[in-house]
């Protein structure tokens, strides 16, 4: 089954895709993104990513005539071009072609990318667990919008997977948690609190962040929306990562720390299971 793209109307195999070495998504990462899975060959709360993808255009200026609607068509065009079992969704809008230059061209035509590749199972992640490090958050003051400037995220990535961790967390320098690389954190407390920093312009609020929250409340488990420090972090009872692809995953160690027991812990459960059984 083939990996699939669509460039700027056209549906193509992902080898033959290319964008002009001008375009600004390139040149100056002046462009959004969202990423969409599906369960069962459907997209999952495709209607909030798109609406979050929106939210991006209109944050960067970026002028286009996408619909939603149009673009919910095409994801699922492309979805059934490529028949994979389970497929992830990646949608890209640039401002387009022009030549280098740090000033907004006048006039420009957008560039849209969608690409779809198959998606393995991340499953075996909730008996495993995962090991994280933190690191100094030294990203730009709009993490809020989905853009494709992520040297900062791609180089703490790389270090944790030399210390031999699975993610990073960003903390600021007052001990604050923010969120990890791609995916949000949460805690629970050896009071039972299932915890999560809140929305700010410091990190992005994922659409699975939303969709456990709910989760949790909906296993009977009190959820709040506060700020975290790295203190209460290494002292939870566990920790959670969340995101689309990686759904919610126990985290085991932080700098090398066990959380709790150091095994994934029973709340993380009871909230995957919510979340599963909410699909």
């Amino acid at each position: 089954m083939p990996e699939i793209a669509y460039v700027n109307g056209e549906f193509l195999p992902l080898e033959h895709a290319t964008v002009h070495v001008e375009d600004r998504g390139y040149q100056f990462a002046d462009a959004v993104y969202e990423f969409v899975r599906t369960y069962n060959g459907k997209p999952f709360a495709v209607t909030e990513h798109l609406h979050r993808l929106f939210i991006s255009l209109d944050a960067i200026g970026l002028k286009h005539n996408f619909t939603a609607t149009g673009l919910e068509s095409i994801i699922h065009e492309a979805i059934r071009c490529a028949a994979f079992p389970e497929a992830g969704i990646y949608l890209q809008v640039s401002r387009g072609q022009a030549k280098r230059h740090r000033g907004i061209p006048a006039n420009y035509e957008p560039t849209l990318v969608i690409t779809v590749r198959e998606l393995a199972s991340t499953a075996h992640l909730s008996e495993t667990g995962i090991k994280l490090i933190t690191v100094p958050d030294i990203r730009w003051s709009r993490c809020d919008i989905k853009t494709v400037g992520l040297l900062a995220n791609v180089l703490a990535y790389q270090a944790a997977h030399q210390a031999g961790a699975a993610d990073a967390i960003f903390c600021e320098a007052d001990g604050t948690v923010n969120e990890a690389t791609a995916g949000n954190i949460f805690i629970i407390t050896a009071a039972g609190e299932f915890a999560t920093p809140p929305k700010s312009h410091r990190l992005l609020a994922g659409v699975t962040r939303e969709k456990l929250l709910q989760a949790a409340t909906g296993a009977g488990i009190p959820t709040t929306e506060r700020r975290i420090t790295k203190t209460e972090l290494l002292a939870a009872a566990e920790v959670i990562l969340s995101s689309s692809t990686a759904e919610v995953v126990p985290v085991i160690a932080v700098d090398g720390k066990p959380i709790g027991t150091g095994k994934p812990g029973p709340v993380a459960r009871r909230i995957y299971a919510s979340f599963i059984s909410s699909i």
